[in-house]
Protein backbone atom coordinates (compact mmCIF):
# COMPACT_ATOMS: atom_id res chain seq x y z
CA UNK A 1 0.00 0.00 0.00
CA UNK A 2 1.29 3.43 -0.92
CA UNK A 3 2.05 5.95 1.81
CA UNK A 4 2.88 9.19 0.08
CA UNK A 5 1.60 11.05 3.15
CA UNK A 6 4.53 9.71 5.14
CA UNK A 7 6.89 10.61 2.29
CA UNK A 8 5.59 14.19 2.39
CA UNK A 9 6.08 14.53 6.12
CA UNK A 10 9.63 13.17 5.84
CA UNK A 11 10.41 15.59 3.02
CA UNK A 12 9.06 18.52 5.07
CA UNK A 13 11.23 17.55 8.01
CA UNK A 14 14.26 17.55 5.70
CA UNK A 15 13.27 20.88 4.16
CA UNK A 16 12.77 19.31 0.72
CA UNK A 17 9.89 21.54 -0.41
CA UNK A 18 9.64 20.36 -4.02
CA UNK A 19 9.75 16.70 -3.00
CA UNK A 20 7.10 17.37 -0.35
CA UNK A 21 4.80 18.95 -2.94
CA UNK A 22 5.19 15.95 -5.26
CA UNK A 23 4.44 13.53 -2.42
CA UNK A 24 1.40 15.62 -1.44
CA UNK A 25 -0.02 15.49 -4.97
CA UNK A 26 0.53 11.73 -5.10
CA UNK A 27 -1.05 11.28 -1.65
CA UNK A 28 -4.25 12.94 -2.82
CA UNK A 29 -4.31 10.66 -5.87
CA UNK A 30 -3.17 7.33 -4.49
CA UNK A 31 -3.28 7.18 -0.67
CA UNK A 32 -6.22 5.79 1.28
CA UNK A 33 -8.79 8.21 2.68
CA UNK A 34 -7.57 7.48 6.20
CA UNK A 35 -4.01 8.45 5.27
CA UNK A 36 -5.19 11.62 3.54
CA UNK A 37 -7.27 12.55 6.60
CA UNK A 38 -4.30 12.01 8.93
CA UNK A 39 -2.12 14.04 6.57
CA UNK A 40 -4.65 16.89 6.58
CA UNK A 41 -4.59 16.94 10.40
CA UNK A 42 -0.79 16.88 10.52
CA UNK A 43 -0.49 19.64 7.94
CA UNK A 44 -2.93 21.85 9.84
CA UNK A 45 -0.99 21.32 13.06
CA UNK A 46 2.19 22.40 11.20
CA UNK A 47 0.53 25.51 9.78
CA UNK A 48 0.09 24.35 6.18
CA UNK A 49 -3.47 25.64 5.99
CA UNK A 50 -3.89 25.64 2.21
CA UNK A 51 -2.69 22.05 1.76
CA UNK A 52 -4.76 20.87 4.73
CA UNK A 53 -7.84 22.53 3.31
CA UNK A 54 -7.26 20.97 -0.09
CA UNK A 55 -7.05 17.50 1.46
CA UNK A 56 -10.20 17.96 3.55
CA UNK A 57 -12.14 19.33 0.58
CA UNK A 58 -11.17 16.34 -1.55
CA UNK A 59 -12.34 13.99 1.20
CA UNK A 60 -15.60 15.90 1.63
CA UNK A 61 -16.28 15.64 -2.09
CA UNK A 62 -16.03 11.85 -1.72
CA UNK A 63 -17.89 11.73 1.61
CA UNK A 64 -20.42 14.61 1.61
CA UNK A 65 -22.15 13.32 4.75
CA UNK A 66 -19.00 13.21 6.86
CA UNK A 67 -19.59 15.99 9.40
CA UNK A 68 -16.11 15.73 10.94
CA UNK A 69 -14.72 17.05 7.67
CA UNK A 70 -17.17 19.98 7.73
CA UNK A 71 -16.12 20.83 11.27
CA UNK A 72 -12.44 20.71 10.31
CA UNK A 73 -13.05 22.86 7.23
CA UNK A 74 -14.97 25.35 9.37
CA UNK A 75 -11.97 25.56 11.68
CA UNK A 76 -9.70 26.22 8.72
CA UNK A 77 -12.08 28.87 7.38
CA UNK A 78 -11.94 30.69 10.72
CA UNK A 79 -8.15 30.51 10.54
CA UNK A 80 -8.34 32.28 7.16
CA UNK A 81 -10.93 34.78 8.45
CA UNK A 82 -13.53 33.32 6.10
CA UNK A 83 -16.29 33.54 8.69
CA UNK A 84 -19.27 33.14 6.38
CA UNK A 85 -17.74 30.00 4.91
CA UNK A 86 -17.22 28.66 8.43
CA UNK A 87 -20.86 29.37 9.27
CA UNK A 88 -21.99 27.47 6.17
CA UNK A 89 -20.04 24.37 7.14
CA UNK A 90 -21.24 24.45 10.76
CA UNK A 91 -24.87 24.97 9.78
CA UNK A 92 -24.76 21.60 8.01
CA UNK A 93 -23.97 19.72 11.24
CA UNK A 94 -27.09 18.62 13.11
CA UNK A 95 -27.33 18.03 16.88
CA UNK A 96 -27.58 14.28 16.41
CA UNK A 97 -24.28 14.12 14.52
CA UNK A 98 -21.23 12.51 16.09
CA UNK A 99 -19.33 15.66 15.10
CA UNK A 100 -21.78 17.97 16.87
CA UNK A 101 -19.67 18.26 20.03
CA UNK A 102 -16.60 19.32 18.06
CA UNK A 103 -18.72 21.70 15.99
CA UNK A 104 -19.84 23.46 19.18
CA UNK A 105 -16.22 24.14 20.08
CA UNK A 106 -15.51 25.44 16.58
CA UNK A 107 -18.69 27.51 16.68
CA UNK A 108 -17.57 29.08 19.96
CA UNK A 109 -14.30 30.06 18.29
CA UNK A 110 -16.28 31.57 15.42
CA UNK A 111 -18.49 33.56 17.78
CA UNK A 112 -15.43 34.91 19.59
CA UNK A 113 -13.95 36.00 16.27
CA UNK A 114 -17.17 37.89 15.64
CA UNK A 115 -17.14 39.43 19.12
CA UNK A 116 -20.25 37.52 20.22
CA UNK A 117 -19.02 36.50 23.66
CA UNK A 118 -22.39 35.43 25.07
CA UNK A 119 -23.03 33.16 22.10
CA UNK A 120 -19.54 31.69 22.46
CA UNK A 121 -20.15 30.96 26.14
CA UNK A 122 -23.51 29.37 25.31
CA UNK A 123 -21.88 27.02 22.77
CA UNK A 124 -19.18 26.01 25.23
CA UNK A 125 -21.55 25.44 28.15
CA UNK A 126 -23.78 23.36 25.86
CA UNK A 127 -20.73 21.31 24.87
CA UNK A 128 -19.86 20.73 28.52
CA UNK A 129 -23.42 19.63 29.28
CA UNK A 130 -23.08 17.06 26.50
CA UNK A 131 -19.64 15.89 27.63
CA UNK A 132 -19.00 16.94 31.25
CA UNK A 133 -16.05 14.55 31.62
CA UNK A 134 -14.33 15.42 28.34
CA UNK A 135 -11.12 17.30 29.28
CA UNK A 136 -10.81 19.21 26.00
CA UNK A 137 -14.33 20.61 26.44
CA UNK A 138 -13.69 21.72 30.02
CA UNK A 139 -10.37 23.19 28.90
CA UNK A 140 -12.04 25.13 26.08
CA UNK A 141 -14.54 26.67 28.50
CA UNK A 142 -11.78 27.47 30.99
CA UNK A 143 -9.76 29.17 28.24
CA UNK A 144 -12.82 31.18 27.25
CA UNK A 145 -13.30 32.48 30.79
CA UNK A 146 -9.55 33.14 31.09
CA UNK A 147 -9.54 35.16 27.85
CA UNK A 148 -12.58 37.20 28.90
CA UNK A 149 -11.23 38.01 32.34
CA UNK A 150 -13.64 35.82 34.33
CA UNK A 151 -10.73 34.42 36.27
CA UNK A 152 -12.58 32.82 39.19
CA UNK A 153 -14.67 30.72 36.80
CA UNK A 154 -11.53 29.80 34.87
CA UNK A 155 -9.71 28.78 38.07
CA UNK A 156 -12.52 26.42 39.05
CA UNK A 157 -12.41 24.67 35.67
CA UNK A 158 -8.62 24.45 35.50
CA UNK A 159 -8.56 22.99 39.01
CA UNK A 160 -11.15 20.38 38.00
CA UNK A 161 -8.83 19.35 35.17
CA UNK A 162 -5.92 19.02 37.58
CA UNK A 163 -8.06 16.79 39.80
CA UNK A 164 -8.67 14.60 36.74
CA UNK A 165 -4.92 14.28 36.31
CA UNK A 166 -4.86 16.63 33.31
CA UNK A 167 -1.73 18.69 33.88
CA UNK A 168 -1.12 19.81 30.27
CA UNK A 169 -3.55 20.23 27.37
CA UNK A 170 -2.60 21.72 23.99
CA UNK A 171 0.83 22.59 25.46
CA UNK A 172 -0.86 24.67 28.19
CA UNK A 173 0.13 23.97 31.81
CA UNK A 174 -2.91 24.06 34.09
CA UNK A 175 -0.85 25.18 37.11
CA UNK A 176 0.55 28.07 35.09
CA UNK A 177 -2.93 29.14 34.03
CA UNK A 178 -4.24 28.93 37.60
CA UNK A 179 -1.28 30.89 38.90
CA UNK A 180 -1.77 33.59 36.28
CA UNK A 181 -5.49 33.76 37.01
CA UNK A 182 -4.90 34.09 40.76
CA UNK A 183 -2.42 36.87 40.06
CA UNK A 184 -5.02 38.65 37.94
CA UNK A 185 -7.53 38.67 40.83
CA UNK A 186 -4.87 39.86 43.29
CA UNK A 187 -4.39 36.60 45.18
CA UNK A 188 -0.60 36.72 45.11
CA UNK A 189 0.02 33.92 47.62
CA UNK A 190 -2.07 31.39 45.69
CA UNK A 191 -0.57 32.59 42.41
CA UNK A 192 2.94 31.94 43.68
CA UNK A 193 1.94 28.57 45.14
CA UNK A 194 0.69 27.32 41.77
CA UNK A 195 3.49 28.80 39.67
CA UNK A 196 6.05 27.21 41.98
CA UNK A 197 4.55 23.81 41.14
CA UNK A 198 5.90 24.07 37.60
CA UNK A 199 9.15 22.20 37.13
CA UNK A 200 12.08 24.54 36.37
CA UNK A 201 12.63 22.93 32.96
CA UNK A 202 8.96 23.53 32.09
CA UNK A 203 8.94 27.18 33.13
CA UNK A 204 8.59 29.41 30.09
CA UNK A 205 10.48 32.68 30.18
CA UNK A 206 7.17 34.58 30.43
CA UNK A 207 6.07 32.47 33.40
CA UNK A 208 9.43 33.08 35.07
CA UNK A 209 8.89 36.78 34.59
CA UNK A 210 5.45 36.62 36.13
CA UNK A 211 6.68 34.58 39.09
CA UNK A 212 9.56 36.99 39.66
CA UNK A 213 7.16 39.93 39.55
CA UNK A 214 4.89 38.22 42.10
CA UNK A 215 7.86 37.55 44.38
CA UNK A 216 8.65 41.25 44.18
CA UNK A 217 5.05 42.20 44.94
CA UNK A 218 5.10 39.87 47.94
CA UNK A 219 8.35 41.34 49.24
CA UNK A 220 10.40 38.22 48.46
CA UNK A 221 13.11 40.38 46.96
CA UNK A 222 15.98 37.89 46.88
CA UNK A 223 13.86 35.31 45.02
CA UNK A 224 12.72 37.98 42.59
CA UNK A 225 16.28 39.13 41.88
CA UNK A 226 17.51 35.57 41.33
CA UNK A 227 14.72 34.84 38.85
CA UNK A 228 15.09 38.15 37.00
CA UNK A 229 18.82 37.51 36.61
CA UNK A 230 18.09 33.99 35.37
CA UNK A 231 15.77 35.44 32.71
CA UNK A 232 18.45 37.88 31.53
CA UNK A 233 21.03 35.10 31.39
CA UNK A 234 18.59 33.26 29.16
CA UNK A 235 17.63 36.29 27.05
CA UNK A 236 19.30 39.68 27.68
CA UNK A 237 16.90 41.23 25.16
CA UNK A 238 13.95 40.63 27.52
CA UNK A 239 13.93 44.35 28.30
CA UNK A 240 10.85 44.32 30.56
CA UNK A 241 13.08 42.80 33.23
CA UNK A 242 15.57 45.65 33.63
CA UNK A 243 13.31 48.24 35.35
CA UNK A 244 11.89 45.65 37.75
CA UNK A 245 15.24 44.05 38.53
CA UNK A 246 16.74 47.47 39.20
CA UNK A 247 13.91 48.41 41.53
CA UNK A 248 14.29 45.10 43.37
CA UNK A 249 18.00 45.76 43.74
CA UNK A 250 17.27 49.23 45.10
CA UNK A 251 14.91 47.63 47.61
CA UNK A 252 17.76 45.31 48.62
CA UNK A 253 19.99 48.39 49.01
CA UNK A 254 22.13 47.34 46.04
CA UNK A 255 22.06 50.80 44.51
CA UNK A 256 25.20 50.57 42.43
CA UNK A 257 24.04 47.23 41.06
CA UNK A 258 20.67 48.75 40.28
CA UNK A 259 22.28 51.60 38.36
CA UNK A 260 24.28 49.07 36.34
CA UNK A 261 21.06 47.18 35.63
CA UNK A 262 19.28 50.29 34.34
CA UNK A 263 22.23 51.18 32.15
CA UNK A 264 22.46 47.61 30.85
CA UNK A 265 18.78 47.82 29.95
CA UNK A 266 19.40 51.06 28.06
CA UNK A 267 22.13 49.36 26.04
CA UNK A 268 19.39 47.10 24.64
CA UNK A 269 16.54 49.60 24.58
CA UNK A 270 17.34 53.28 24.18
CA UNK A 271 13.69 54.18 23.60
CA UNK A 272 12.50 53.42 27.13
CA UNK A 273 11.74 56.64 29.06
CA UNK A 274 11.09 54.68 32.27
CA UNK A 275 14.64 53.31 32.29
CA UNK A 276 16.03 56.81 31.78
CA UNK A 277 13.88 58.18 34.61
CA UNK A 278 14.89 55.38 36.99
CA UNK A 279 18.52 55.99 36.04
CA UNK A 280 18.05 59.69 36.78
CA UNK A 281 16.44 59.05 40.16
CA UNK A 282 19.18 56.69 41.26
CA UNK A 283 22.01 58.83 39.90
CA UNK A 284 20.53 61.75 41.88
CA UNK A 285 20.60 59.63 45.05
CA UNK A 286 24.20 58.63 44.32
CA UNK A 287 25.18 62.29 43.81
CA UNK A 288 25.97 61.83 40.12
CA UNK A 289 24.24 65.07 39.14
CA UNK A 290 25.46 65.08 35.57
CA UNK A 291 24.05 61.60 34.86
CA UNK A 292 20.83 62.44 36.68
CA UNK A 293 20.13 65.58 34.64
CA UNK A 294 21.15 63.93 31.37
CA UNK A 295 18.91 60.93 32.06
CA UNK A 296 15.86 63.04 32.90
CA UNK A 297 16.33 65.07 29.73
CA UNK A 298 16.64 61.92 27.61
CA UNK A 299 13.46 60.56 29.17
CA UNK A 300 11.60 63.75 28.31
CA UNK A 301 13.03 63.75 24.79
CA UNK A 302 11.22 60.44 24.33
CA UNK A 303 8.05 61.48 26.14
CA UNK A 304 7.69 65.17 26.91
CA UNK A 305 4.28 64.57 28.51
CA UNK A 306 5.58 62.22 31.20
CA UNK A 307 4.45 64.09 34.31
CA UNK A 308 6.41 61.84 36.69
CA UNK A 309 9.68 62.64 34.95
CA UNK A 310 8.87 66.36 34.77
CA UNK A 311 8.21 66.37 38.51
CA UNK A 312 11.45 64.49 39.16
CA UNK A 313 13.45 66.98 37.08
CA UNK A 314 11.82 69.91 38.89
CA UNK A 315 12.69 68.35 42.25
CA UNK A 316 16.25 67.78 41.03
CA UNK A 317 16.72 71.42 40.10
CA UNK A 318 15.13 72.55 43.36
CA UNK A 319 17.49 70.36 45.38
CA UNK A 320 20.44 71.78 43.43
CA UNK A 321 19.21 75.34 44.20
CA UNK A 322 18.73 76.02 40.51
CA UNK A 323 15.48 77.89 41.08
CA UNK A 324 15.18 79.42 37.63
CA UNK A 325 15.29 75.97 36.04
CA UNK A 326 12.78 74.68 38.59
CA UNK A 327 10.35 77.43 37.65
CA UNK A 328 10.99 76.95 33.92
CA UNK A 329 10.29 73.20 34.00
CA UNK A 330 7.05 73.63 35.92
CA UNK A 331 5.83 76.56 33.82
CA UNK A 332 6.50 74.63 30.60
CA UNK A 333 4.52 71.72 32.01
CA UNK A 334 1.62 74.06 32.74
CA UNK A 335 1.66 75.26 29.15
CA UNK A 336 1.01 71.65 28.15
CA UNK A 337 -1.82 71.37 30.72
CA UNK A 338 0.28 69.03 32.85
CA UNK A 339 -0.47 69.57 36.52
CA UNK A 340 0.95 67.99 39.65
CA UNK A 341 -0.10 69.24 43.12
CA UNK A 342 3.54 69.31 44.19
CA UNK A 343 4.29 71.90 41.52
CA UNK A 344 2.66 74.59 43.68
CA UNK A 345 4.83 73.63 46.64
CA UNK A 346 7.97 73.61 44.47
CA UNK A 347 7.13 76.99 42.95
CA UNK A 348 6.47 78.45 46.39
CA UNK A 349 9.89 77.34 47.62
CA UNK A 350 11.64 78.42 44.42
CA UNK A 351 10.17 81.93 44.43
CA UNK A 352 10.83 82.26 48.17
CA UNK A 353 14.46 81.25 47.65
CA UNK A 354 14.71 83.99 45.00
CA UNK A 355 13.23 86.41 47.58
CA UNK A 356 10.13 86.89 45.42
CA UNK A 357 7.64 86.32 48.22
CA UNK A 358 4.74 88.13 46.59
CA UNK A 359 5.00 85.67 43.71
CA UNK A 360 5.47 82.80 46.16
CA UNK A 361 2.37 83.66 48.21
CA UNK A 362 -0.39 82.27 45.93
CA UNK A 363 1.56 79.05 45.47
CA UNK A 364 1.85 78.55 49.24
CA UNK A 365 -1.90 79.04 49.48
CA UNK A 366 -2.65 76.61 46.65
CA UNK A 367 -0.20 74.05 48.02
CA UNK A 368 -1.91 74.23 51.43
CA UNK A 369 -5.17 73.12 49.81
CA UNK A 370 -3.41 69.98 48.55
CA UNK A 371 -1.26 69.27 51.61
CA UNK A 372 -3.21 70.42 54.69
CA UNK A 373 -2.01 67.44 56.75
CA UNK A 374 1.46 66.89 55.26
CA UNK A 375 3.95 67.52 58.07
CA UNK A 376 6.86 68.28 55.73
CA UNK A 377 4.78 70.89 53.94
CA UNK A 378 3.53 72.39 57.19
CA UNK A 379 7.14 72.71 58.38
CA UNK A 380 8.03 74.59 55.18
CA UNK A 381 4.93 76.76 55.44
CA UNK A 382 5.62 77.64 59.09
CA UNK A 383 9.20 78.59 58.14
CA UNK A 384 7.92 80.80 55.32
CA UNK A 385 5.45 82.55 57.62
CA UNK A 386 8.26 83.04 60.14
CA UNK A 387 10.69 84.46 57.58
CA UNK A 388 8.07 86.82 56.17
CA UNK A 389 6.98 88.02 59.61
CA UNK A 390 3.47 86.51 59.58
CA UNK A 391 3.48 85.52 63.24
CA UNK A 392 -0.24 84.71 63.65
CA UNK A 393 -0.21 82.48 60.56
CA UNK A 394 3.00 80.82 61.74
CA UNK A 395 1.42 80.07 65.12
CA UNK A 396 -1.73 78.66 63.52
CA UNK A 397 0.34 76.43 61.20
CA UNK A 398 2.46 75.08 64.07
CA UNK A 399 -0.68 74.31 66.07
CA UNK A 400 -2.05 72.41 63.09
CA UNK A 401 1.22 70.51 62.79
CA UNK A 402 1.31 69.61 66.50
CA UNK A 403 -2.24 68.29 66.28
CA UNK A 404 -0.86 65.76 63.80
CA UNK A 405 2.54 65.11 65.45
CA UNK A 406 2.30 66.11 69.12
CA UNK A 407 5.79 64.73 69.83
CA UNK A 408 7.47 67.31 67.58
CA UNK A 409 9.34 68.96 70.45
CA UNK A 410 11.15 71.43 68.23
CA UNK A 411 7.86 72.87 66.98
CA UNK A 412 6.45 72.73 70.47
CA UNK A 413 9.33 74.94 71.61
CA UNK A 414 8.77 77.36 68.72
CA UNK A 415 5.10 77.65 69.63
CA UNK A 416 6.01 78.35 73.25
CA UNK A 417 8.37 81.13 72.13
CA UNK A 418 5.62 82.68 69.99
CA UNK A 419 3.20 82.66 72.89
CA UNK A 420 5.63 84.37 75.29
Amino acid sequence: MTNHAEEMMSALQLGQVDQAQKAFDLSLKEDSDDLVFSLAEDLYAMGFVDESKQAYQQLLAKHPDEDQLKSSLAELAIEEDQLEEAQDYLAQISPDSEAYLQSLLVKADLYQQEGLQESAELSLTKARQLAPDEPIVTFALAEFYFSTGEYNKAISLYRSLLLQGQRRIAKVDMAARIGTAYAAVGNVENAIAYLEQIKPLDLTIDTKFQLAFLYQEQGQIDQAIDLYEEILDQDPHYTSVYPLLGQAQEKANEKKGALQTYQAGLSYDQTNPLLYRLTGNLAFQLADDSLAEESYKKALALDDLDLTTIAALADFYLAKHDYDQTIRVIKEAGEKDLVDPKFNWDLARAYHAKELDEQAKPYWQQAFEDYPADTDFLHDLADWYHETGQIAAEKETIERLLAITPDDFEMEGRLADLED
